[in-house]
């Protein structure tokens, strides 16, 4: 009498519930007396024998994982029986005599309603269920168990309590008592694994007819940026720049939809780069997007730099947020995280003297490392995502005209006036990078000058002196034309255009350096017909005006001395 006169006392009291049997569940089921419908209900009801000893049930894989190679734990917190009830066309599960599963379970769900209620002092199985239901936040398979509740606290002293779990494993049925169960992730199948993450606590009834729930968990996931210098370029997955060029990176991460059931929440990119590129050290900054209620604009917020580590060794770089939960705005003002943010790495970074040109490219990749397993310590990683930077060669060969003789000892400079960051006055220097000073590249002796590090885009080439015997060519500019798949980033086609007849374009391609081929012309013999006689003649005239000026002299003197 005593026991059905608490469930008939929950009923009035409204709590036959509906049990979610979703991804997340929901607080406990219809704790309802032997037979009785839910309070107030005017709707035709009907409610099938309860059953005892065992019932069914199915978590289905995650449907958010390729593969899910997860186990659940199975923790039965109340035994009881269990019936079908179907109200105005909608089926539930209704639940009676309750009853602790043990000993230690009642410990842990009395000390976890404890906490967030220090009033609550009854012990009873009963009465714990009549707590949880009246202090469900919600429910429904889109609800999640928030970690600080007391749902959220029982999953996780129960992961600690000694108790035995049942082993469920994802899209098999079970079979279990009949009563109510939690059921959570195995950290063993989650920690330290490649695209692998843990449901959050999922409440369900097991009993009556066959239950089937979904978990409720996704992957966070990672992606890594690029901005090309070519005005009006926006974030991609590819960019060009010559040497010493500063160009911008974009890390970006998203967060679990579970995110409320963790007490903490780590958070960790890991940026490796190739040896051609250096990362600007004082450019990190670490911001959180978040979306406003009307999904119309979103914030974008300035992390503390109290509130991550950030080191750079071994051409990685490494930006660790130990609690996402406890960041903080520069001005120490909390910064509120939900599964809709959007952690966001801003950096700057440069290429190197070792970077690789033409066919090669060099990569920035990166990993996102983050709590995936409510109620434990383990840790996941997401796949990579990589950026591609390219630099080009220029080879330019001076050759003579007639023959494709090589012409060492010509001097060129090389103006960017038409590179990607727009035009300027910038001069190439001799390792690709750009400078206010006029740098003069000379012919060796095989006539050419290689010039690494070149930035697509359109160059001025002036010689400034031709090999012996030969003219200066005529300025020309000449442009780098990359072709790239936006999806992959991988060159598809590189040509070179020019705006000087006398100047080939060939052998250029994906594989190869621009190659620039400069035709000359040796200085012109003029005709020397007439050249002689006119030597002659210059040479008589002299005699003649030498005998002249002889005579004057003489004439003057003998002119004195009659005087005289």
């Amino acid at each position: 009498m005593r026991k059905q006169s608490i469930a008939r006392m929950a009923v009035t009291a409204g709590l036959a519930l509906t049990m979610a049997l979703g991804p997340v569940a929901a607080p406990v089921a219809a704790f309802a007396a032997d037979g009785a419908s839910t309070s107030g209900s005017t709707s035709s009801s009907t409610t099938t024998d309860a059953t005892t000893g065992t019932g069914s049930i199915t978590i289905n894989t995650n449907k958010n994982l390729t593969t899910d190679s997860t186990t659940l734990s199975g923790y039965q917190i109340f035994k009881a029986d269990v019936a079908d009830k179907t109200v105005g066309g909608v089926t539930t599960k209704a639940v009676s005599n309750i009853e602790w599963a043990s000993d230690a379970v009642q410990t842990a769900v009395v000390s976890s309603i404890n906490a967030v209620d220090s009033t609550y002092t009854d012990t009873s199985a009963q009465a714990a269920a009549t707590w949880l239901s009246g202090h469900a936040s919600s429910s429904g398979s889109s609800t999640v168990v928030a970690a600080t509740d007391a749902f959220g606290r029982i999953a996780s002293a129960l992961r600690t309590s000694g108790v035995e779990p049942t082993t469920v494993t994802p899209g098999t049925a079970a079979t279990l008592e009949t009563g109510y169960w939690l059921f959570v992730t195995n950290a063993t199948t989650t920690n330290e694994k490649v695209n692998q993450v843990g449901t959050a606590p999922i409440y369900a009834v097991v009993g009556g007819s066959a239950v089937t729930v979904n978990q409720k968990s996704n992957l966070p996931t990672v992606n890594k940026y690029i901005k090309n210098d070519k005005i009006n370029s926006s974030w991609g997955k590819y960019a060009d720049s010559e040497i010493g060029q500063s160009l911008d990176y974009k890390l970006t991460g998203t967060i679990a939809d579970a995110y409320a059931s963790y007490k903490s929440y780590y958070y960790s990119f890991y940026d490796t780069f190739d040896s051609g590129i250096t990362l600007d050290e004082d450019s990190v900054t670490v911001k959180v997007q978040t979306p406003a209620s009307d999904d119309t604009a979103q914030t974008e917020t300035t992390v503390a730099a109290t509130s991550y580590t950030e080191t750079y060794e071994n051409n990685a770089l490494t930006v660790t947020i130990n609690d996402l939960k406890s960041v903080k705005d520069e001005d120490g003002n909390p910064i509120s995280v939900t599964p809709d943010s959007v952690v966001t790495v801003y950096y700057t970074a440069h290429l190197n003297e070792n970077a690789k040109v033409a066919s090669s490219h060099n990569d920035n990749e990166v990993t996102l490392t983050y709590s995936n397993n409510p109620g434990t310590d383990s840790k996941g990683t997401t796949e990579q995502d990589k950026v591609r930077d390219y630099t080009y060669q220029l080879m330019l060969m001076k050759v003579d005209a007639s023959n494709s003789t090589a012409l060492p000892g010509a001097k060129f400079t090389i103006q960017a006036t038409g590179a990607d960051e727009g035009a300027g006055t910038n001069y190439v220097q001799s390792d690709g990078s750009l400078g206010d000073t006029a740098y003069e590249f000379t012919t060796g002796t095989d006539g050419g000058i290689y010039v690494p590090g070149l930035d697509a885009g359109t160059y001025t080439v002036v010689e400034t002196q031709a090999p012996s015997g030969y003219n200066k060519a005529a300025t020309f500019t000449f442009t780098i034309l990359p072709v790239y798949d936006t999806a992959t980033g991988d060159i598809t086609n590189l040509t070179a255009s020019t705006n000087n007849q006398n100047v080939a374009t060939s052998g250029v391609s994906k594989e190869n350096v621009i190659q620039l081929t400069v035709k000359d012309n040796a200085g012109i013999a003029l005709p020397l017909t007439g050249q002689a006689g006119v030597t002659i003649t210059w040479i008589a005239g002299g005699a003649v005006l030498a005998l002249g000026i002889t005579h004057l002299v003489r004439s003057r003197k003998n002119a004195e001395d009659s005087a005289e």
